[in-house]
C-alpha cells in the first residue's frame, strides 16, 4: 500500500511574539501552507509532531486550529495524526481528536511513532462518504 505522509513539526508552524505568546492568526497560515506545499489537494496523510513543544496551546487555541483544519479539508487526503509527550500535551491531542472526530475530520493523537504510522495505514483507503 503506498502511503505518502507530510510530517510537520510543531516549531515549524506555531508562531510566537517577541513577547513569548503564541501567534495564532500566523500558527494558522503557516499550518496550512506546510500541509499543502508541494503536493496536490488530498495526496497525503499528515503527522504533526508535537513532543518537541515548549508550552501548550489552549483548548480555544486548538479549537480554532481544527476549525482551519475542517475549513480547509481539501489539503488533506483523509485525515491527521498527532504525535505528543505524555501529559497535557496528549491530552490535549486528545481533545483536538474528540472535536474533529466530532465534526467529520479525522485526527488521532498518539504517543508512539509505530502505533501512529499503522493508524495512518491501516485507515488510508477512507473514501470521501467516510469523511462527511
Amino acid at each position: 500500500m503506498k502511503l505518502n505522509i507530510r510530517v510537520i513539526r510543531s516549531q515549524d508552524f506555531l508562531k510566537v511574539t517577541p513577547t513569548g505568546e503564541i501567534d495564532l492568526e500566523a500558527s494558522k497560515r503557516a499550518l496550512l501552507k506546510l500541509a499543502s506545499e508541494d503536493s496536490a489537494s488530498r495526496q497525503h496523510e499528515i503527522l504533526v509532531d508535537i513532543r518537541q513543544t515548549i508550552g501548550h496551546l489552549t483548548l480555544t487555541e486548538i479549537t480554532e486550529l481544527v476549525e482551519v483544519m475542517i475549513d480547509h479539508r481539501d489539503s488533506f487526503r483523509s485525515k491527521l495524526a498527532i504525535l505528543a509527550r505524555p501529559g497535557l500535551g496528549f491530552d490535549h491531542a486528545k481533545f483536538m481528536e474528540l472535536y474533529a472526530n466530532n465534526r467529520g475530520f479525522y485526527v488521532g493523537a498518539f504517543m508512539d511513532f509505530e502505533e501512529t504510522i499503522k493508524w495512518l495505514m491501516d485507515s488510508s483507503e477512507l473514501t470521501v462518504e467516510d469523511r462527511i
